[in-house]
């Protein structure tokens, strides 16, 4: 490669990928860098993959100001008019050498439609039958993107609105900063509307992204809750519904959560856990497995070994690099083998040495740990530590039936039922 910086700018992808090419036998070699050896050899290349971060992080952050130093001064820092407007003729600034455009907002045609959405949004008026007097043919996304920019159609210059992005979505899990992020020069172009009109748009978007974050939450005992009949009950909106019956989801949720958070901490199902681990311990003859594994190895070693020796004694060298490799391959499935069989011995060993007390140290934490759980994560572990809670509604009691079996084949229950405080 040329320098360091072609790899990567970034030290740990860089370090990331000579290690793989060093496994693999690849020397990675830069024109511009002297070759070296030793200790040289190890630090001088990590001291310039950290100059190439630093520069990297350095370039990003001039940008960023000077982004932001534009919208200072009322320009645009950069992307497309938001619709409404368009970008007046660039105007041109000397930056160094090279001239540097920059614009401003002005009204385009649809102006006055656009104004008329956002005034009659601000009143409360419904999205679809405004859209729809106004002879608006858009995407409800663009739609949504109108109205979050409802600082701009004011005549303000926003900036710095959105997260950053990487492969796994927007940082934060959220799109938007929160408001205080927002970089916001006033009176920078036409207005359409008024600022009062703008911020009344963002209340109600920011109201109704609390309560669509809300309403989407996974209802936790699906799958699991059932009638005394074994019906099984479906979340509906705000409710669990089974036939015509239906009761508050969140009441039903929030009464299982508490009584699972205190039978793992009770006397009784931490014996029964204990007891249960001990029994699930798989007694097998692993050391003789794994000699077995161990003898193939060797035995694959030494066959490498020989052909190896060989290569430089014929002129057939394909056929037994073929060979090499074939037996190569055999090994690594039976070193992949042997370290599941070691694995297996360590929780085997692991679960039959199993204390009460350490019982107790790990199901106090899963407890403590219940409140600081999402919503999804709460639905994984209950559908993991419980086979099935039953419900019914003529007694208004719940029982758990947890995913551990006792001696007898029967499930573990919570000590006694409990009513989810129902009300209609």
């Amino acid at each position: 490669m040329l320098d360091t910086s072609r790899l990567a700018r970034n030290q740990y992808i860089a370090h990331a990928f000579k290690h793989e090419c060093a496994k693999r036998g690849v020397t990675v070699i830069f024109s511009k860098t002297t070759e070296l050896d030793g200790v040289s050899g190890i630090i001088l290349p990590a001291v310039l993959h950290a100059m190439d971060e630093v520069h990297s992080f350095m370039s990003r952050e001039k940008g960023l100001a000077g982004m932001a130093e534009n919208v200072r001064q009322g320009f645009r820092a950069g992307g497309c008019a938001p619709l409404g407007y368009n970008s007046n003729t660039p105007r041109q600034v000397q930056f160094g050498t090279a001239p540097v455009t920059k614009s401003k907002l002005i009204p385009s045609e649809v102006a006055p439609k656009i104004a008329a959405y956002l005034q009659g949004r601000a009143t409360g008026s419904r999205r679809l039958s405004l859209a729809r007097e106004l002879g608006f043919d858009l995407s409800s996304s663009t739609i949504n993107g109108i109205e979050w920019n409802a600082l701009t159609y004011a005549g303000h210059t926003v900036w710095n609105v959105h997260n950053e992005t990487t492969k796994d979505g927007y940082v934060g899990g959220r799109k938007r900063r929160p408001r205080e992020d927002w970089i916001i020069q006033r009176d920078t172009h036409q207005a359409l509307i008024t600022e009062a009109q703008a911020e009344a748009i963002l209340e109600r978007l920011n109201a109704g992204r609390a309560l669509n974050y809300k309403t989407k939450a996974t209802h936790l005992l699906t799958g699991i809750l059932s009638t005394k009949d074994e019906s099984m009950w479906h979340g509906n909106g705000d409710f669990y519904r089974s036939g015509k019956q239906s009761i508050k989801a969140e009441r039903v949720d929030s009464a299982v959560l508490e009584h699972v958070a205190a039978d793992l901490q009770s006397d009784a199902f931490i014996k029964s856990l204990t007891e249960s681990a001990r029994k699930s311990a798989k007694v097998t003859d692993d050391d003789a497995e794994e000699e077995s594994i161990r003898s193939e190895i060797k035995k694959l070693n030494a066959k490498i070994n020989r052909l190896s020796d060989l290569l430089s004694e014929t002129t057939a060298a394909d056929a037994l690099i073929q060979k090499i490799e074939e037996f190569a391959g055999q090994r690594e499935s039976l070193e992949d083998q042997l370290e599941k069989v070691e694995i297996s011995r360590r929780q085997s060993k692991a679960m039959s040495e199993i204390k009460e007390s350490d019982a107790r140290a790990m199901l106090v934490t899963m407890a403590d740990n219940l409140p600081n759980l999402d919503r999804s994560a709460l639905k994984d572990l209950l559908c993991g530590l419980v086979e099935q809670v039953t419900l019914d509604v003529s007694t208004l009691s719940c029982c758990i039936h947890y995913k551990i079996r006792l001696p007898t084949g029967e499930l573990v229950a919570s000590p006694r039922g409990f009513e989810p405080l129902y009300s209609p």
